[in-house]
């Protein structure tokens, strides 16, 4: 199953990068070590922690890519198919940089608790800004909303980033949140 082309940016904002634009397609259950999914009987060692081709957290027992597909939905409703076969990879260079995105951003933070979805957004904004990160920022900017953030919320968090991230910053910022805001 392939997500659309159209959510360039929100495919980036996935793997945290720009070079995923070409946004999703879809996993299959097996294969070797590209995005497929094993269970904790993969042969990883519960004494190390994560199985990199499984995204589980066998500590914990929580499958990561699951609960970072499902707060990747959350936060953009109607941008990715539902199944659990959805492929973020695009067959070039860094294409798995999506499923390490999904499985230790989306899964492993967004999905914690202790932090609304809300208060997340907050925070990623922020640090958003001070990075210079625009693309991500764009996606960012249109999940906040989606988390209850107002429009003057957002641009509260922009003049206050001009104080720690400086004015260039936070003029690239309100560049970038009038972009998403526009779509």
């Amino acid at each position: 199953m392939r997500a659309m082309d159209a959510e360039e940016p929100i495919a980036a904002e996935a793997g945290g990068a720009d070079g995923m634009e070409s946004a999703p397609g879809s996993v299959g259950g097996e294969g070797g070590g590209r995005g497929g999914r094993s269970g904790a009987g993969s042969g990883a060692d519960p004494q190390v922690g994560a199985d990199p081709r499984a995204g589980t957290d066998l500590r914990a027992g929580t499958d990561l890519r699951a609960a970072g597909l499902k707060a990747m939905r959350e936060a953009l409703p109607g941008v990715f198919p539902e199944g659990d076969d959805l492929d973020l990879r695009d067959g070039r260079l860094g294409e798995e940089l999506v499923e390490i995105g999904l499985t230790s951003v989306w899964g492993a933070l967004w999905a914690r608790e202790g932090l609304s979805r809300r208060d997340r957004s907050l925070v990623t904004l922020g640090i958003l800004i001070a990075l210079g990160a625009e693309t991500e920022l764009r996606t960012h900017v249109r999940i906040a909303r989606t988390n209850g953030l107002t429009e003057d919320e957002i641009a509260e968090v922009i003049y206050h980033a001009t104080g720690y991230a400086g004015f260039p910053a936070a003029t690239a910022a309100r560049n970038a949140a009038r972009e998403a805001l526009a779509d």
